[in-house]
């Protein structure tokens, strides 16, 4: 910070002040002038470096990233995209003409149609008890007088409905028989007849039961006008009633269940049992969810589930097949012999594809080339033998429009790629636009820094013999012939442009011919892409490993996919190779994101013209120090020689 006042100023720097001015001399512009032609020197320069180091950092990081970007979408995983993969080029439309039977046809499988005859679905081994809970039914006798101008809700099947009894309607009833008839119409006109059956046991017990065979769940509540459940208590439906003929898994107890299962404990309460060897043990107040999720957490090969619409608890093998059985024993309790009782084994697939006999455990069936999923029988009078309109057609044609369109887009990406490299390697760049010092940008608007640095940034990886290598590299992938293969890029319609200045990029000549080449020599467009070196095959780092003959013959022998994959390997992995050395471009700029993004040649740069420039701006901070000590005496000088000069002028003037 700097004051001036009548010529005097006072400065501090590097945390010294100093006041200057008082002979008249100015110290601070002297060393001003002075500290910028300093600068000029050495220190503007480090600075352009680095920035510059920086900008072609950025631009090369700007490339490998659209590099990786082909990458991952062309040689990495299984993607849809990927080219490594043969079943992204044998990719097949199919149809079933029924339902019952649907298809995949995989990398190896050949357009065609096949019948499918399915005669037996596979089935998973089960055991299942009887209903868990009994029919809605109360505790306590009913009073029917109390009924009269009452009203309840039922709920059938989800649906709710209010059942509510006329003020007189009991009043000339002459027992429980009227009884009974007066709540079953009340009920019938209120849910609609033949749904549900009421029934009136000789203590006057009320019970509410299903009378169509569609209706699955019953359960009754209190109306909402009716707070104090008067219709409950009179129907007898008090505290204990069961109000649902259905389980609640979350509040159903074991003990609940034990009524309607003959579900016994052992004295303490428990019960112990196995499921294919694994252990389990429960108390009789543990709820029904308890015991399911229990069941269902550990690896015992089944799966406990409540069925509401039969009522009864379900254990289900995880595998179908006959050959996948359900084995319980109880230890304590009766839970296997009362609640696992009924058993059903698991059971094979049948079926017949193109007139083979097949016996599969899964209704998922691999065969030559088609995966067939079994969703039902096609065997419709269950007689076993094939016959016309009993069996499932599966036709596959080959996607040809998806293999070309798959195709077509790696050339087009690829000459998307191969224009960005050709456009930074031929980009001429300017030394007139270097980059700018603080200094000069202080006179400069911000839209002519902006202008001036799209200049200065323009060309920075001219003729970058890395950069070239690369291009060289995949572009000879495209045309180098390949071992024990007669088909190349042009013999399915590919090329590559004739003129100079695209630098390699692909065209395709003729789209009838890809397509005819898709069509009619599929295997020979597959080979092409995916085509393994048979010496040294496989994809990972084991590669990078071999030597320099060993990588030529797995080069020589590999397909256009595999190539892409090593050459973009070779330049931007970040795992060591045997001899230390990651990717071409990781060891060179660095990869964003990985550990050599700031371990690597430019980085290091970087770092060093941080270094000299820190310790240029330390030996130019003494530089100023010395200025300002030197002149200051000089100013020191020229004041003592003013005040001399002056008190001789003055004594000059009072003599004469």
């Amino acid at each position: 910070m700097s004051t001036s006042s009548s010529g005097v100023s006072s400065s501090t720097v590097n945390g010294t002040t100093r006041v200057t001015g008082m002979s008249g001399f100015n110290v601070d512009s002297v060393v001003e002038q002075l500290m910028t032609a300093e600068k000029a020197k050495k220190l503007n320069k480090l600075e352009q470096k680095e920035q510059l180091a920086e900008w072609k950092q950025e631009a090369y990081r700007d490339i490998i990233t659209d590099v990786q970007d082909f990458y991952n979408k062309y040689f990495y995983g299984s993607s849809d995209t990927s080219l490594l993969t043969a079943k992204n080029f044998n990719k097949f439309t199919v149809n079933s003409s029924s339902k019952a039977v649907s298809a995949a046809y995989n990398s190896s499988a050949s357009a065609g149609s096949h019948k499918v005859f399915v005669s037996k679905l596979a089935k998973a081994a089960t055991r299942t008890s009887g209903a868990v809970t009994g029919d809605v039914k109360g505790n306590s006798a009913l009073d029917y007088a109390k009924l009269g101008g009452e009203s309840f809700n039922i709920t059938v099947d989800g649906t709710d409905y209010t059942v509510s009894f006329d003020a007189n309607a009991f009043s000339s009833c002459a027992g429980l028989s009227d009884a009974q008839t007066i709540i079953q119409t009340t009920i019938d006109k209120a849910v609609g007849s033949n749904k549900l059956k009421v029934g009136v046991t000789g203590p006057g017990i009320v019970s509410i039961t299903a009378d169509d065979t569609g209706v699955n769940k019953i359960s009754i509540s209190a109306a909402a006008s009716d707070s104090a459940a008067s219709a409950l208590t009179a129907l007898g439906f008090g505290t204990g009633s069961t109000t649902s003929n259905r389980l609640n898994i979350s509040t159903a107890t074991l003990k609940d269940i034990a009524a309607a299962t003959g579900l016994k404990f052992d004295t303490d309460g428990g019960l112990d049992f196995t499921i294919n060897g694994v252990n389990f043990s429960f108390d009789q107040d543990d709820s029904a969810s308890d015991v399911i999720n229990q069941i269902n957490k550990k690896n015992c090969g089944a799966t406990l589930a409540y069925d509401e619409i039969s009522n009864t608890l379900v254990l289900k093998a995880k595998a179908t097949g006959a050959g996948n059985r359900l084995a319980v024993s109880d230890t304590n309790g009766t839970f296997c012999s009362s609640i696992l009782k009924n058993y059903t084994e698991g059971q094979d697939a049948q079926l017949t594809v193109d007139g083979v006999a097949l016996t599969r455990s899964s209704n998922t069936v691999d065969y030559n080339g088609v995966t067939y999923t079994l969703n039902d029988v096609t065997d419709t009078d269950g007689d076993g033998e094939v016959k016309a309109g009993e069996y499932a057609t599966i036709s596959g044609t080959l996607d040809v429009d998806s293999v070309y369109n798959l195709i077509s887009g790696f050339v087009k990406d690829y000459n998307a790629l191969i224009g960005t490299i050709n456009t930074a390697l031929s980009e001429n760049y300017d030394s007139d636009y270097p980059p700018l010092t603080d200094d000069q940008k202080e006179d400069m608007s911000d839209e002519e820094i902006k202008n001036w640095e799209a200049k200065a940034k323009t060309g920075l990886l001219e003729d970058d013999p890395t950069l070239r290598s690369f291009l060289t590299e995949i572009r000879l992938t495209m045309l180098d012939s390949i071992s024990g293969l007669d088909t190349s890029i042009f013999d399915i319609g590919l090329d590559t442009t004739d003129t100079y200045k695209e630098g390699g990029k692909l065209v395709i000549e003729s789209e009838d011919k890809l397509k005819s080449a898709i069509t009619n020599n599929l295997t020979d467009v597959i080979n092409l892409f995916t085509q393994k070196s048979t010496d040294y095959p496989g994809v990972g780092q084991q590669w990078r490993n071999l030597n320099a003959d060993q990588l030529k013959t797995r080069y020589k022998q590999e397909g256009l996919a595999y190539r892409f994959y090593d050459v973009i390997g070779k330049y931007t992995t970040t795992l060591n190779n045997s001899k230390g050395y990651k990717g071409i471009f990781a060891e060179k700029v660095g990869l964003e994101g990985s550990t050599t993004e700031n371990d690597n040649e430019l980085s290091d740069n970087i770092d060093k013209y941080k270094k000299a420039i820190s310790e240029e701006e330390d030996r130019l901070d003494d530089y100023e120090d010395s200025l300002y000590i030197k002149y200051s005496k000089l100013e020191s000088y020229l004041s003592q020689m003013n005040t001399q000069l002056a008190a001789l002028q003055s004594y000059l003037s009072s003599s004469s």
